[in-house]
């Protein structure tokens, strides 16, 4: 339970980044302490950040699953920067399947969440956060008593290999001095061999196969036969002075021979091993440049990200904060803006009264112009005025009576309703439309008319003798007048307009309100964005960071080896100088026993010239069998007889009764 004095804190998280940053953010608050047990451990960014924090002397220790996926991680590289790795091994069918994490003995985080990309990515994960105290003790002792059977179960399978590698250290090595002296002694043996060892093969053969013949084959009486072969085996071994002589010279020609050959070879593996050195020490030394350089290099990167990058995006997230807090004040009602007010109302009312003179002229043209004009000319009277602003139009209107004052409003309304529907929708694509309808369609098609019926009228007066055709309207300036005096009163009264309505939005509290939201909306998306564009420059920095401290520990370690090859290769030089020195001593050892054996007739001879002489003689004993009995019979015998000589051979050995100058 917590105490008194310390509040519970505890949070479910299930959301992969969420997680994922709440890992970072507590790793990276850790002081002294950090136990982590996780099945899968392949996070990168996750292994930049201990490693970070290994190097920062934090105490670290990781317990892992020992499976494939985990081999994507250099594990070694937190060892060598002190940090505690255990892998698990599957027992049976059984897994290591923890995943915790426990930060200085204070916070725990625990639940499904692997410290894997995939779980980071792709995985539905939830984890548990909290400081309640009884929690993290249970989760620490869980992590000591994982640590501690995985302790006693490695212990348990070192000791046999241990085992093993004690009664293997117990073989002599086979070193040069080694060989060569083994090679010494199977030259002199096959030497003696060869010059006390000489027979007759074909005489010895023929032995066999009289033998053979005067006893019907019978291997009962072989034991007999083979004793004689021996007996005149031992008599060969025997050596006469003249061949005493002769093996003596020998020996010491192979003596001196094997002492040369045995120093040339220690010679070239010296030289050999001085050459490795030195490339050795020269790849070192290029080594460490390089890894100082690349080291070198990170460091200004990370310099330039942390006094560039993240400054900037810090101070550009500091603006948008301080924008959003101004915007998040209360809304004050500004000054009324008179010296803008009464201008832009007075150019409404101009635009408007203009408009209204300007299209009430047009709409008396299009209705009652062309008549009245002929009207007028039947009479007698004056004909009207052939323009398109007729300053009698809306006198000459109001004669026809209250539908055609009426008709003028509803004409002229169409028009003004086109330039001022911002009144009536906020839709900027509906305003933009009609606003182009009334421009443009509307504007023409007036225009068309007016000049239409201006033409009329003077074709009626005699002033013109062709009859109005469509083509005729682009060449009318009647046309161009008409449709650019409307269009650019249009035009003029939508901006006047939307000038007049901005005034009052201003002063209105909704408006500004609304106003404020959006833009605090849009600024904090902002800053989300620099926030995230700052985390991602964070993450870089731990990831140079985190290579920084793989190549200063390949440093270290390159180091040591550039330090210790001299002295390596110096006791290389003193081992070489003792077998060489012992080496040569023990050739002239063994070619002095060698010597006096064939002085005192104690001839070493090998088990296998006698077995060689036994073959022969056999071979002459089987081509008798085969000779005289049918196959299978004479294959039968030979086998006997093959029994027999193994079994003669075993007796005269366990009843000591080989020479003992014969090495069996």
């Amino acid at each position: 339970m917590t105490t008194d004095t310390q509040v519970l804190e505890q949070e479910v998280l299930d959301d992969n980044k969420e997680i994922f940053a709440r890992i970072v953010k507590e790793l990276e608050g850790s002081d002294f302490e950090i136990l982590i047990a996780s099945s899968w451990f392949t996070d990168d960014e996750l292994f930049e950040i201990i490693k970070i924090k290994a190097a920062q002397k934090v105490s670290v220790k990781l317990i892992i699953a020992d499976n494939q996926e985990n081999q994507k991680l250099d594990f070694e590289e937190l060892i060598i920067l002190g940090a505690s790795v255990t892998k698990i091994k599957n027992v049976g069918y059984g897994i290591m399947h923890q995943k915790f994490c426990v930060i200085d003995n204070r916070i725990a985080l625990h639940g499904s969440y692997n410290w894997s990309v995939n779980a980071r990515k792709n995985n539905h994960e939830s984890i548990i956060v909290t400081n309640h105290e009884q929690t993290v003790a249970s989760l620490v002792a869980n992590f000591n008593n994982i640590n501690q059977k995985a302790l006693q179960q490695r212990n348990e399978m070192i000791k046999p290999v241990e085992e093993k590698l004690t009664a293997e250290s117990k073989i002599e090595k086979h070193t040069a001095k080694e060989h060569a002296i083994s090679e010494f002694t199977k030259v002199l043996d096959s030497m003696i061999a060869s010059e006390i060892g000489n027979f007759d093969r074909a005489i010895l053969r023929k032995q066999g196969y009289e033998r053979a013949k005067f006893n019907n084959g019978d291997h009962q009486v072989l034991t007999k036969s083979l004793d004689t072969v021996y007996s005149v085996f031992i008599n060969d071994i025997d050596v006469v002075d003249d061949k005493k002589r002769r093996l003596i010279t020998k020996i010491d020609e192979q003596s001196i021979k094997s002492i040369n050959t045995f120093e040339e070879n220690l010679n070239l593996q010296l030289q050999t091993a001085e050459s490795e050195a030195e490339n050795g020490i020269l790849n070192a030394k290029n080594k460490l440049i390089s890894i100082k350089s690349d080291v070198e290099k990170n460091k200004q990167y990370i310099e330039s990200l942390k006094n560039i990058k993240i400054l900037s995006h810090e101070k550009i997230i500091s603006e948008f904060k301080e924008k959003i807090r101004n915007a998040q004040r209360d809304f004050i009602i500004p000054k009324f803006k008179w010296y803008e007010f009464i201008p832009v109302l007075i150019a409404n009312i101009c635009l408007i009264t203009y408009l209204f003179i300007f299209y009430s002229s047009a709409c008396y043209i299009l209705l009652f112009a062309v008549e009245d004009s002929r009207a007028a000319r039947e009479a007698g009277l004056d004909s009207l005025p052939m323009e398109i602003f007729n300053p009698q139009a809306l006198s000459l209107t109001l004669e026809k009576g209250g539908s055609g004052f009426i008709f003028i409003l509803l004409f002229v309304s169409i028009p003004l309703f086109c330039a001022l529907l911002k009144l009536f929708t906020k839709k900027a694509w509906v305003i933009f439309v009609m606003f182009i309808i009334g421009v443009f369609l509307i504007d023409t098609a007036i225009a068309y008319k007016v000049s239409a019926a201006i033409y009329q009228m003077k074709y009626d007066a005699g002033d013109i003798n062709e009859v109005w055709q469509f083509e005729k309207a682009f060449t009318d300036p009647n046309f161009y007048l008409v449709f650019l005096l409307g269009g650019f009163g249009l035009v003029m009264l939508k901006f006047a307009f939307e000038k007049l309505i901005s005034i009052f939005d201003e002063r209105n509290p909704d408006v500004a309100t609304l106003k404020n939201s959006l833009l605090i909306t849009q600024m904090s998306e902002d800053v989300r964005q620099e926030e995230d564009k700052s985390l991602a420059v964070k993450e870089e920095i731990y990831t140079v960071e985190g290579l920084n401290l793989g190549l200063e520990a390949q440093y270290k370690i390159t180091e040591t080896e550039l330090e210790s090859t001299p002295n390596k290769l110096n006791m290389l030089k003193e081992i070489k100088k003792t077998d060489l020195i012992t080496g040569k001593q023990h050739i002239r050892d063994i070619s002095t026993i060698y010597k006096s054996h064939v002085e005192n007739d104690h001839l070493p001879i090998s088990i296998d010239a006698l077995n060689d002489r036994i073959n022969i003689f056999l071979e002459g004993w089987n081509d008798y069998l085969h000779e005289e009995y049918a196959i299978i019979k004479a294959t039968d015998k030979s086998k006997e007889a093959f029994g027999t000589a193994i079994n003669w051979q075993n007796d005269k050995t366990k009843l000591s009764q080989i020479d003992k100058r014969v090495k069996l």
